[in-house]
């Protein structure tokens, strides 16, 4: 495997398990990932990882609303209140795992965001969830209060936490989670616990295998990969890793082999083939069926995406000016309605253009 690769296999692993940021980005305006957007180390500093490279490296928020506009006035123009389309959204993304403390930190920049653009953003969050999970709701909003202590913590302690080592940092750092959380500090910061595990040495050696065997089947693959978690996990300290089931069954479709062999099939073949991969994963029926939906959202997105990227391209090289932005605001007002905007914006204030990112079955 040439370093490139190796390199992108490596991020995969440790940047997959970081809690993603701005996911209310997705859910507000649709077509951006839900699950692969950004990175969320929760130590106070980016992450060195999502900026390293990988899969992850192009990934850039869009504007959550542009100049003048507000959270209400975009859901009024979609026919829907902000609380429904938040509640509809929250279960739809987290539903399934909500119930995991680690989902249930990931909901913390969301109600940042909430809490930062209204008055009664704390409460109107907390209603939100009431309405989405009642029966967890106070247990999440727990949850999330702790993490503000943390946070908070990290602001008080910045000077501190800078003078001292890597090592002497990272002490500091889970002595105080560890005091908040206890052991489910561990699941929260699972990225950590991985990256920092001796054990990855083999799971790397067997991604490097499986993505370079030229003869093995998908299935040969797969077993493979869940033989070498359970032998690597499983009676460790670390074995609630293997209950991790959606961001292990990410790494493996973040295969190059892998997405290669799916990339050769039919829609309807790959589908068949990605289900059964989460099946053998040890996903429910319920989950297959939920994610099944948000495969055929992205492979609907995606199919758009590329065809506005072709005739973009044909307006760029045959005009020029003004007229070139006019032609290719019309596209994006073609193919994007509502999100043209935050397409706009995402290419000439960002330069970044989301359907030139690589497209991963299964996971994007």
């Amino acid at each position: 495997m040439d370093k490139k690769k190796k390199n992108t296999l490596i991020f995969v692993v440790i940047a997959v398990f970081a809690i993603l940021i701005g996911i209310l980005y997705v859910l507000i305006m649709k077509g951006i990932d839900a699950t692969d957007r950004y990175d969320l180390s929760m130590t106070g500093k980016p992450s060195k990882t999502i900026q390293a490279g990988g899969p992850f490296a192009e990934q850039r928020p869009g504007p959550l609303v542009h100049e003048g506009e507000t959270l209400k006035e975009k859901f009024e123009h979609m026919g829907v209140s902000v609380e429904d389309q938040l509640v509809k959204e929250l279960i739809k993304y987290y539903g399934a795992a909500i119930s995991e403390v680690s989902t249930q930190a990931s909901l913390y920049d969301i109600r940042k965001n909430i809490i930062g653009s209204r008055p009664d953003g704390r409460e109107f969050f907390y209603s939100i969830l009431k309405r989405a999970f009642p029966d967890l709701a106070d247990e999440i909003q727990m949850t999330l209060d702790k993490l503000d202590l943390y946070h908070q913590w990290l602001i008080e302690n910045d000077a501190v936490l800078a003078q001292l080592n890597f090592e002497e940092r990272l002490a500091a750092l889970w002595k105080k989670r560890i005091e908040l959380f206890g052991e489910d500090a561990k699941e929260i910061w699972i990225d950590e616990v991985m990256a920092t595990d001796s054990r990855k040495g083999k799971m790397l050696d067997t991604l490097d295998f499986i993505n370079e065997a030229p003869d093995m089947t998908m299935n040969e693959r797969l077993k493979l990969y869940k033989d070498t978690l359970d032998e690597t996990y499983k009676g460790t300290p670390e074995q609630y890793f293997l209950d991790q089931k959606p961001i292990l069954s990410k790494i493996f479709f973040s295969i190059d082999s892998v997405q290669d062999e799916l990339k050769q099939m039919t829609p309807e073949e790959r589908q068949t083939a990605i289900n059964n991969i989460r099946r053998d994963m040890g996903f429910t029926e319920k989950m297959i069926q939920d994610m099944e939906e948000i495969d055929t959202d992205n492979n609907r997105r995606w199919e758009v995406g590329l065809t506005y990227m072709e005739e973009r391209k044909q307006v760029v090289e045959q005009y020029q000016g003004e007229q070139q932005k006019e032609k290719i605001q019309e596209l994006r007002e073609k193919y994007f309605g509502e999100e043209a905007s935050t397409i706009q914006a995402e290419e000439e204030n960002d330069d970044f253009f989301r359907f030139e990112r690589p497209r991963y079955y299964g996971r994007n």
